[in-house]
């Protein structure tokens, strides 16, 4: 096997990816990078050895994420094998036929409908204190998001925030409040019309690298999955199909 040559909208050897799979109806992510390129398949390295590798069956499908300067190239493959000694750290998967570039736009929010989950976070021991709020968001980037909250939310409140994804599996991460909308007090202005309820602008504070990158995943896909339905003159919910659902406790 000869590896590839890339070009700028390619795929080069030292490119971060991040790659998706299901293990036993969970969704689980990987992050790697391409060791060597192939004119058939692509070999990726971990940083560090994971286990979970050994549980991905070969030819099973999996998802791969490339970074790229201020964009991303997504697309479908198939796990392959593992490579060397090691069956958690190196392996091969098919070499993808196609992959989109997607503007990832920095921290520019994406309209995005999806339910999520916030309490206040007690500021001298960063624990979740008090009563948890189900709500929605209206937009989302990797650094911050937008969603309706109640009249209680204030500009400079801590919050913890959870945001459910498929297959039971959530992002968690605290944010702080940076700006409030105007308040919904007569049933006509305010976010949908709810009284008691405004728009909550939120700015990430603690969130881990690995979480930003299934954000980002997140909205890619379900951008690519509204452009294609565009084509094919049809509707897309605006969460996708990726995003999952609270409890109503």
């Amino acid at each position: 096997m000869m590896d590839g040559p890339s070009l700028e909208n390619e795929l080069a050897i030292q490119d971060r990816a991040l790659v998706e799979a299901d293990i036993y109806g969970r969704p689980v992510s990987l992050r790697a990078v391409i060791v060597r390129i192939c004119s058939t398949e692509l070999w990726l390295g971990l940083a560090s050895p994971d286990r979970r590798l050994e549980l991905i069956r070969p030819d099973q499908t999996v998802r791969l994420t490339v970074a790229r300067d201020g964009a991303a190239l997504i697309g479908q493959s198939a796990f392959l094998r593992p490579l060397g000694d090691s069956k958690s750290r190196v392996f091969a998967v098919v070499r993808p036929a196609a992959l989109e570039r997607v503007q990832r736009r920095g921290h520019v929010r994406y309209e995005i409908d999806l339910p999520i989950r916030f309490r206040h976070v007690d500021p001298a021991t960063w624990e979740p204190r008090g009563k948890g709020a189900n709500t929605v968001t209206k937009n989302l980037s990797r650094g911050g998001l937008l969603l309706v909250g109640d009249a209680a939310v204030k500009v400079g409140d801590d919050l913890d925030l959870t945001l459910p994804l498929s297959g039971g599996d959530r992002v968690t991460m605290n944010g702080v409040v940076k700006r409030l909308g105007p308040e919904a007090d007569d049933g006509e202005s305010g976010p949908k019309g709810r009284p008691g309820q405004r728009e909550v602008a939120v700015k990430f504070t603690r969130i881990t690298s690995l979480d930003q990158d299934r954000i980002v995943r997140l909205i890619l896909l379900t951008e690519h999955r509204r452009r294609q339905a565009a084509l094919c003159g049809l509707h897309v919910p605006a969460a996708g199909p990726t995003a999952g659902t609270l409890p109503t406790t």
